[in-house]
Formats: structure tokens, C-alpha cells, sequence
């Protein structure tokens, strides 16, 4: 379980950005995937999120959990394709069923969509702490008492993975089999629910601290810090204009 824990460089240059960069960023690359749906496109981006994962000191092993949950549902979406699409010709049979080459290639394409969204998405939230989403949301001028809960939910995740993992070693020590991954994905129904359980305990109690501490007393908020623009953001964010001009001139 590595996919918010582990040691991340927060000091790359990447990590230093203005949220509002990276928020260019994520929606640019979103809007090639979800629009353009070229496979050259889909493919070049697949790489790119790689190669900007490596620059900001983020390594390969901490998507290892994501790649596998990808590949679970890109099958399923690859077989599903290619029995209910009927286009192309026929290649085989599964279950009864013909097997065609136009739903086959038509089930990769939609997988390669699905891998691209989940990976800039979460790349996003791998680059951006939480204080400093909170902060672009109240750029944006979003109410505070809303703006912080999404930096708490960020806060909870690697809290929820951690608990994850005890109630893994919990479910082991009771003679639960859980040493290969699908032996993991079968024994997901008795380890959701007191992971469920948990997380509504503890928010339950993060609840009440902030009641407690009058959160909600004062409409205006003060934060410790701002953001602003640097150099740095200045020239990243010319290069990520040119570059999405550059695609769209290629195209």
C-alpha cells in the first residue's frame, strides 16, 4: 500500500509550483484525453505522466496499487468490448460468445482513456499538498468553511490507507488468505467494512474537535501563508501554454 505513503521529494521544483499551474496542467491534459481521444494522444500523455512523475521525485513504485486496480478493470472493459461491440472480424470465442477484433480494439481505447484520467488525476493530488488546495480553492472564492474540508478529505486519505493496511495484517493473523493481489481484490468485502467503520469514527471526531474550537463562528477565514505567482510559475506556465498550442497545432 503505497499509493500516498512512501517518500516523495516535496522539494522538486514540480512540488514548488503554484497550484493554479498545476490546475492548468491537469485540465489541459484532461481536455486532450476527453476530447481528442486520439490513440497517438492517448499514448504520448501515458508517457508524459511518467516522465513528470519522475521529475518530481516521485517513483514508479508508488503507482504500483493504481496500475493493478487499471489493469483489473481494463480487462473487464476489454472483454465486455469485445463480445458486445459487433464490428470487425471475428478472432474467437469466449463463454459462447464471438470474440471481435472491432470491440477488442474499441475496449483498449476506452482503457487507455481510463488510465490516462486516473493518472493525471492523481498526479494532481500527489504534486499539491492539501494546505495549498485549500488555498486555490479560496482563490477561487470558495466559501472557507468548504474550501478547508477538501484539504481535510486529502489529509484522511493516507490516514485511510494506513488503516487500510493494519485491518490487511488483522484479516492475515485470523487465517484470512490475502498474499497475491486478487487473493486481496476477493477479501475486499470483509476488510471495506471496518475500514468504513473507521473512517466514519475518525471523522466523526474530527466533527466534533472542530465544533469544539468554533469553526464555523467567524464567516472570514485567516491563513498562515498565501500563493502567489513566482518566476518559476511565469516561465512553467508559458511552457505549458506552448506545449498544448504545439499539440493542437500538430493535430
Amino acid at each position: 500500500m503505497q499509493l500516498f505513503l512512501g517518500e516523495i521529494n516535496e522539494n522538486s521544483f514540480i512540488h514548488r509550483l503554484d497550484p493554479r499551474i498545476k490546475l492548468l496542467w491537469l485540465m489541459g491534459n484532461l481536455s486532450f484525453v476527453l476530447f481528442l481521444q486520439e490513440s497517438r494522444i492517448l499514448l504520448f500523455s501515458l508517457v508524459l505522466v511518467f516522465f513528470t512523475n519522475k521529475l518530481a521525485g516521485i517513483p514508479f513504485r508508488r503507482l504500483n496499487i493504481l496500475i493493478k486496480i487499471l489493469l483489473v478493470l481494463g480487462i473487464q472493459i476489454i472483454i465486455l468490448q469485445a463480445l458486445l461491440y459487433h464490428h470487425g472480424a471475428v478472432v474467437g470465442k469466449f463463454l459462447g460468445l464471438k470474440v471481435y477484433m472491432g470491440g477488442i480494439l474499441l475496449g483498449i481505447h476506452s482503457f487507455l482513456i481510463l488510465v490516462n484520467l486516473a493518472m493525471f488525476s492523481l498526479q494532481f493530488t500527489m504534486w499539491t499538498s492539501p494546505e495549498d488546495l485549500t488555498l486555490l480553492l479560496t482563490k477561487f472564492h470558495l466559501p472557507s468553511r468548504y474550501a478547508v474540508l477538501v484539504g481535510l478529505a486529502l489529509r484522511f486519505l493516507p490516514i485511510m490507507e494506513k488503516d487500510l493496511a493494519a485491518i490487511y495484517e488483522s484479516q492475515q493473523s485470523r487465517g484470512l488468505e490475502l498474499n497475491t493481489f486478487f487473493q486481496k481484490v476477493k477479501g475486499l468485502m470483509p476488510i471495506m467494512l471496518p475500514l468504513i467503520l473507521r473512517a466514519l469514527k475518525r471523522g466523526n471526531e474530527v466533527a466534533l474537535s472542530m465544533e469544539l474550537k468554533g469553526y464555523t463562528f467567524h464567516d472570514q477565514r485567516t491563513f498562515l501563508r498565501s500563493i502567489a505567482f513566482s518566476k518559476l510559475d511565469y516561465c512553467a506556465g508559458v511552457i505549458i501554454c506552448s506545449y498544448f498550442g504545439l499539440v493542437l497545432y500538430l493535430i
